[in-house]
């Protein structure tokens, strides 16, 4: 529940936006006059009005009520993430930092795991990361990323994970001036949020029962099948919300073991234990798909080299990562990460992710200031 000092504070601000004259509408982005929209634009004043209080309730949520400790993280990386497994469609962004060949962090995982091996139970961020794919609806090259790594299993993290998603829910809900200004459709905003806030359990479907769905359905072509597996595209988890008639979130669970981040635990012979939960688009333009990515991790060394091997990935740039799990003290993690623009493109009803984030970064435009 969102506690009474933010929503007291929160309804101050959300009347400051119920009183202010003038049209909340998205302005085309352009990048050569960007800064001038910034500076004159209602909708960005009631944007980052939302912004806060999502970052606000993300620190009272893991800070406060699950006692997690918030970590200042490292911006430069030799190990990345991302792209891990042939899957991914990430593409890491690396720089020359005087003589050394670095990349910039695309996750905090990586700087998470050996922390929870000193007597923390949770630790989590709310920071940037930089992937450097080409941009579209679905991704910018700089994000905000709310990122949480705890001791305990993916089904333990799950039930960290939809908290987190009701009270982001809820505390928007309380915005009920901000979203009539600037959702795209503010009564089904706030019909699909009770409905969340209301949900006992989010749906849960394995990988290979959404895949046999897809096919009985003839939409097979929203299956990409390649040498080590299969994904489902980003228009195939659109495709299977509607098949399954979900207006609430919906667990995607499983996925092939070598089209997937080789430090996923594995599970059965090829799939690992890893979700992403999928939100249904509030309209029919809006945002909708993954949102949410979450995994157990690897804590077997040679299960590890193993996933390495199948996936043609070199073991030199991890070999710190493989050597945690042989320490006296190690403990199996889970983590899982939430595209904050992705949330928020979802929650009003917007069709593309750079429209809900100040001063977005997309590869090869120059963008002022």
């Amino acid at each position: 529940m969102t506690p009474f000092y933010i929503k007291n504070r929160l309804l101050k601000d959300d009347l400051r936006i119920g009183e202010t004259r003038g049209d909340f509408y998205v302005p085309k982005y352009n990048p050569k006059k960007y800064y001038k929209d910034i500076a004159t634009k209602n909708y960005f004043f009631a944007l980052l009005i939302l912004r806060q209080y999502i970052r606000l309730v993300s620190d009272y949520y893991f800070g406060d009520k699950l006692r997690s400790t918030s970590v200042d993280l490292f911006m430069l990386t030799p190990s990345i993430s991302s792209p891990m497994g042939s899957g991914s469609d990430s593409e890491a962004i690396n720089i020359k930092f005087g003589n050394l060949e670095v990349f910039l962090v695309d996750s905090s995982q990586f700087g998470f795991e050996p922390l929870l091996l000193n007597n923390f139970d949770k630790v989590y961020c709310y920071l940037p990361s930089m992937r450097g794919e080409d941009p579209d609806k679905r991704h910018i090259n700089q994000f905000f990323h709310c990122e949480l790594e705890m001791v305990g299993t993916l089904e333990e993290l799950k039930v960290v994970i939809e908290g987190y998603v009701k009270i982001l829910c809820e505390t928007i809900l309380l915005m009920e001036n901000t979203i009539n200004k600037i959702s795209e459709d503010s009564k089904q905003t706030k019909k699909i949020l009770k409905k969340v806030i209301a949900s006992n359990k989010f749906l849960e479907i394995d990988f290979e029962d959404a895949i046999n769905i897809l096919i009985k359905n003839k939409k097979k072509e929203y299956i990409n099948f390649e040498e080590g597996g299969r994904d489902i595209t980003s228009a195939g988890e659109l495709e299977l919300m509607k098949i399954l008639k979900t207006d609430i979130p919906i667990w995607l669970n499983n996925f092939d073991r070598d089209r997937v981040p080789f430090y996923q635990k594995p599970y059965l012979k090829n799939k690992t234990i890893n979700a992403d939960l999928l939100f249904p688009p509030i309209n029919d333009k809006g945002f909708g798909g993954e949102v949410v990515g979450s995994g157990q991790r690897q804590d077997d060394p040679e299960e590890m080299y193993q996933s390495l091997k199948r996936q043609k990935v070199s073991s030199e740039p991890y070999e710190w990562y493989i050597d945690l799990r042989r320490m006296k003290n190690y403990k199996m993690t889970s983590g899982f990460g939430i595209g904050i623009e992705r949330f928020i493109a979802w929650v009003l009803g917007k069709e593309d992710i750079k429209d809900v984030i100040p001063y977005p970064r997309l590869k090869n435009i120059k963008s002022l200031p």
